[in-house]
């Protein structure tokens, strides 16, 4: 017998074999190598939380009727106890006669037994089970209640314990502690009931308004959610005071507001600040104004008109802020005359001269005090605000009816608009207008389109138009101007103009002839060079149709790629331009920007944007307004409204072993809608550890619609759950795995 073929079950062999040829005693061999006896040898008292395995391995031994332990023997380990288990279940003894196991205690705490088999000869052992391992805690009720200071809450705050896979724990003490607001809480601990809920009885709010936090904790480190913090709001009471926060007593000029805005406190009766009470605001004497007379008082109780300008004559003027049920708050001030307070024209504005010339009515102003009445004694300053004129007595005292009027305003060279500033200390300034009008005309320029396109027999868009300078320039009103069809057989209405302040003569209208092609205009003056101006006509429109954007998709919400849009054409395809097109969204409930546009020179018309919305289908139609064939133009496009799982990750994975999880949008249907750089997120929403190596989410950009996250999980073992979310994407999408 070689060494390698040596073994326990070649020892007994052996042993049985001699046995047989010396006979050894009363007992023969094959009765003494049978298993008589099962030790357990594990060496310390099996205890443990239940639901988890035995912190040792169970070690027995299997022995003959000698105490010789017996080697090679096939022992079956058995446990009843709900949700416990044996790995193995079947062992063989080694080359001492052990065998081992590891045991998972049930879920149900107290004694628990384990049954041992060795060829028919048994034995138990018995193991004590104590408390689960709490996982996680979690709010059952009572979070995010409202009261009153010093009052109950009308739910008893209370948590629920669970394991590792998601089973309610019982047994399990809590412990609930004030952390901020100043009440109290009826019970300090309490145990977790076969529900694995724990109350603390009932929360007393503390006697301040605002926000107060219970803290409900185990002490177990390792758990989710340990501490848990529930929050209250402690709201004021019924108004019990009124009292003013601002002064009760002031002054301003008549007419003005008043420096210091009336304001009110309303206190319940602990004197905690009553937010969302009405208070009224309203004048009893003086004849003033209010603006924001109705109020509501913000968090802290403060309540604030919006402003209150004293009456016209001098003397006192009262105010009364009042809440229902409680007596009112009166404000007093006292309205004085005689400062100045505003400047005002009255002559002299919005005139026209010649350049270098003095404009006909000198320019004059007004000094009123805050009753509207005028002050005299005040010195006004006429200044140039603009253009290169020049003032004559600028500087002057107002009269006893508070008027003052400049010596003279001389233009400035330069034709157009020109400025003159009145302007008085303390004051808002004033500003006077006037027109400089040019000298001899020198040139004739167009300030219309010389080239257009349009529709035969269509008005022109773009009517001919000229403006007449002088040599410095300026526009020069006055001048004849007449525009002559010269090819195109179009007609004109207002054929003959004269040029306005700003120089400028504008035909009537311009109608093209009724054969496409050329159509020209001419504009001509005496003296000076003729303008030119071409149009290029088409046929009329026979056709609309679609030109680009149909049939796209993108998120809800979010504007198409190529923003739809039609082409019009005319009976031998050429594009008409000029056209006016409606676009309408008619489905979906998306929205548009641009929804008027008109044909281009290639007779397209393009919408702004379409803005799709999570309706199905999303429709848009194009509009134009002349009967052709193919009007109205229908688009239809996709709109992602959701996120829906295609690929699954797998149940059970190990950490940082990859996996892959795909998803795709869709629309409110369910059907598939490709869009393209849509950015999904995957990112662990509860269970803990991290994605990718340390990262706290992964994001990936659609393909068609599609995204495909490749994703690990670092961790200790339990479940993860996932959560994918989309910007614009209306819902988010769940899924887990378990790292074992």
């Amino acid at each position: 017998m070689t060494r390698s073929n040596f073994s326990p079950r070649g020892l007994s062999a052996l042993v049985l074999s001699l046995g047989i040829l010396v006979g050894c005693g009363e007992t023969g061999p094959s009765e003494s190598l049978a298993p008589a006896a099962i030790s357990n040898v594990t060496g310390i008292p099996l205890t443990g939380p239940a639901g988890s395995a035995l912190a040792e391995r169970v070690v027995v031994r299997v022995e003959d009727a000698a105490g010789n332990p017996l080697p090679g023997v096939s022992v079956t380990f058995t446990v009843s106890a709900t949700g416990a288990s044996v790995d193995p279940a079947t062992a063989v003894t080694d080359d001492r006669g052990e065998a081992r196991t590891r045991w998972t205690l049930g879920r149900t705490p107290g004694p628990q037994t384990l049954t041992v088999d060795a060829g028919g000869t048994t034995t138990q052992i018995t193991a004590t089970a104590g408390p689960p391992l709490v996982a996680s805690l979690a709010v059952n009720a009572g979070n995010n209640q409202t009261g009153s200071p010093g009052t109950n809450l009308a739910t008893n705050p209370s948590v629920v314990a669970r394991d590792a896979s998601n089973n309610p724990v019982q047994g399990v003490t809590v412990f609930f502690s004030v952390l901020s607001g100043g009440g109290t809480v009826d019970q300090a601990s309490a145990v977790t009931n076969a529900q694995g809920v724990a109350s603390g009885g009932a929360w007393r709010l503390g006697s301040g308004v605002g926000t107060n936090l219970l803290m409900a904790q185990v002490p177990q480190s390792g758990v989710t959610n340990n501490p848990l913090v529930f929050t209250a709001t402690a709201t004021a009471g019924p108004p019990a005071t009124v009292t003013p926060l601002s002064v009760t007593q002031q002054s301003a000029p008549v007419g003005g507001l008043v420096s210091s805005v009336p304001s009110v406190i309303v206190r319940d009766a602990s004197g905690n600040p009553a937010a969302n009470i009405s208070v009224s605001f309203g004048i009893t004497s003086g004849g003033g104004q209010l603006t924001g007379a109705s109020q509501t008082t913000n968090t802290q109780g403060i309540a604030t008109v919006g402003s209150w300008r004293l009456g016209s004559s001098p003397g006192t003027n009262t105010l009364t802020a009042t809440v229902a049920g409680l007596a009112p708050v009166t404000f007093t001030a006292t309205a004085t005359a005689g400062a100045p307070q505003t400047l005002e024209k009255t002559q002299g504005d919005n005139q026209q001269s010649q350049v270098s010339r003095p404009v006909p009515i000198a320019p004059q102003v007004r000094v009123l005090d805050a009753a509207g009445n005028g002050v005299a004694g005040v010195t006004v300053n006429f200044t140039i605000g603009s253009g290169d004129g020049s003032v004559v007595i600028g500087t002057v005292v107002t009269a006893s009816n508070g008027t003052a009027s400049v010596g003279a305003w001389i233009l400035g060279s330069a034709a157009g608009t020109q400025t003159l500033i009145a302007s008085v200390a303390g004051l808002a300034p004033v500003t006077f207008s006037a027109t400089a009008t040019g000298g001899t005309a020198t040139s004739m320029q167009p300030i219309s389109l010389v080239t257009q396109t349009g529709t035969v027999g269509s008005g022109a868009n773009s009517p001919p138009s000229v403006v007449v300078r002088d040599a410095q320039g300026n526009p020069v009103p006055g001048i004849t101007v007449t525009f002559s069809v010269t090819a195109g057989l179009g007609t004109l209405n207002g054929a003959t103009q004269v040029t306005g302040l700003n120089g400028v003569a504008t035909v009537g209208s311009w109608t093209f002839g009724a054969a496409a092609g050329l159509n020209t205009v001419v504009a001509s003056t005496l003296g000076l060079p003729n303008v030119t101006f071409n149009a290029t006509t088409t046929g009329v429109p026979t056709l609309v149709a679609v030109f680009a954007g149909n049939n796209q998709a993108a998120v809800q919400g979010t504007a198409l790629a190529v923003p739809p849009s039609v082409r019009v054409t005319d009976g031998g395809g050429q594009g008409v331009a000029n056209l006016q097109v409606t676009f309408a969204v008619t489905g979906g409930g998306g929205s548009i920007n641009g929804a008027s546009q008109v044909t281009d020179a290639t007779g397209v018309a393009t919408v702004g944007a379409w803005f799709v919305g999570g309706g199905v289908p999303n429709t848009l139609t194009a509009t134009v307004a002349t009967a052709l064939s193919g009007n109205p133009v229908l688009f239809t496009a996709s709109g992602a409204t959701n996120i829906g799982i295609t690929q699954q990750p797998p149940a059970n994975t190990t950490s940082g072993t990859p996996f892959t999880v795909t998803v795709q949008l869709r629309d409110a249907n369910g059907t598939t809608s490709q869009v393209n750089g849509v950015p999904l997120t995957i990112s662990i929403q509860s269970g803990g550890g991290t994605l990718n190596a340390g990262s706290t989410a992964l994001t990936v950009n659609t393909t068609l619609g599609v995204a495909t996250f490749n994703v690990s999980i670092t961790g200790g073992a339990g479940a993860r759950f996932l959560a994918i979310v989309g910007t614009g994407v209306g819902n988010v999408v769940t899924t887990s795995v378990t790292l074992p």
